[in-house]
């Protein structure tokens, strides 16, 4: 077996360079021959790696780093059959814990190396991907894996990107500061929604598409999302202004945005959306541009490695979906999840 190791330096709060030659020592030790180990110095590069080890015919492409170069590797992979594994070099890492892997900073000292070894004694399964091009020309766009969204979720990881001394000193917390900054100068706009051809016109603050149950490190916006249903899910966020956006926000970390009248909920395979003045789009955290775009999902796109810790109600063949939950219900929730991963990864030490 034959693998690409791609990391990104500048992703996390701290250095990676060592983690990522301990977990190709790891793969080589288990047999696997490790083609290369690329850096990546900025946008695109991962993309670059991940399509020059399909042609070297590698069974599978590692990445650590961000969920942003994530989706940048995932461009590189999308129908093939190159594997993709997922490892924690981010400073999010919203993807890996979605799976249940160890993130740094956590439990386990060595993170990458220990989240390689979940990967090869999981199991391959080919899931949804999505995509966001430009309204109306022939751009490809950009693949993502966790989400896509227009508005102020966008504006806030570009704000975030033009300001990477803060996010390196702040780590996750410097999306919550760059948030309530952003606040003052940030109002919806009318726009003009099409679901699956279905028109809706709303004054929007926010749109995502989710193709994965989290959204960010604390909210679970998607509870009953899977990565292998063909479809995205779909939440606008309608109103104005400062004061609606921190209720949303609000209403999100009580789990409570369902039954907002203010937020739309649709699954869909194709999503158009207009607005009557620019709103900046982001996939997976990486600022790409600005609207009207089409946003798409690629049903079973990509071959994904899954960690035997991974929630089985991501998948359509799992235990079923996530019911709707309060704040106390999601946390035993997370603690029987926690517990679970910690079970599986000590069974393989």
């Amino acid at each position: 077996m034959k693998a690409t190791i791609i990391y990104n330096p500048a992703a996390g709060v701290r250095p990676c360079a060592d983690d990522v030659q301990q977990a190709a020592r790891f793969l080589t030790a288990q047999g696997w021959e490790v083609v290369s180990v690329e850096e990546t110095r900025g946008r695109g590069d991962a993309t670059t790696f991940a399509r020059k080890a399909v042609a070297e015919y590698c069974d599978a492409v590692f990445v650590a780093g961000g969920d942003g170069t994530v989706a940048e590797t995932v461009d590189g992979l999308v129908n093939t059959e190159t594997m993709l594994g997922v490892l924690p070099g981010g400073t999010g890492n919203v993807f890996a814990r979605q799976l249940n892997l160890p993130i740094p900073g956590g439990l386990h000292p060595y993170p990458v190396a220990e989240s390689v070894r979940l990967l090869l004694a999981g199991q391959i399964r080919r899931v949804d991907v999505g995509r966001i091009a430009p309204k109306g020309n022939s751009d490809p766009g950009r693949h993502f894996i966790c989400w896509g969204g227009v508005g102020f979720d966008a504006q806030v990881n570009r704000n975030v990107a033009a300001d990477p001394n803060r996010k390196k000193r702040l780590g996750p917390g410097a999306t919550v500061v760059t948030s309530f900054l952003t606040l003052r100068d940030f109002a919806g706009t009318s726009a003009v929604v099409r679901i699956d051809g279905h028109r809706v016109s709303r004054r929007m603050i926010m749109l995502v598409a989710n193709n994965i149950q989290l959204y960010g490190i604390v909210f679970r916006m998607a509870q009953h999302a899977v990565i292998d249903d063909g479809l995205l899910d779909v939440f606008c966020f309608q109103g104005r202004g400062p004061a609606r956006t921190l209720l949303h926000a609000l209403k999100l970390f009580l789990n409570r945005h369902i039954q907002d009248p203010h937020v739309d909920f649709f699954r869909a395979r194709c999503i158009e959306i207009s607005t009557f003045r620019p709103l900046p789009v982001h996939v997976d955290g990486d600022y790409i541009g600005n609207t009207p775009v089409v946003i798409e999902a690629i049903p079973r796109a990509i071959n994904l490695m899954i960690p035997s810790c991974a929630p089985a109600s991501l998948f359509v063949d799992g235990t079923g979906m996530l019911p709707t939950e309060n704040v106390w219900e999601w946390m035993v929730r997370m603690a029987k999840d926690a517990h679970s991963a910690l079970k599986a990864r000590s069974e393989l030490t």
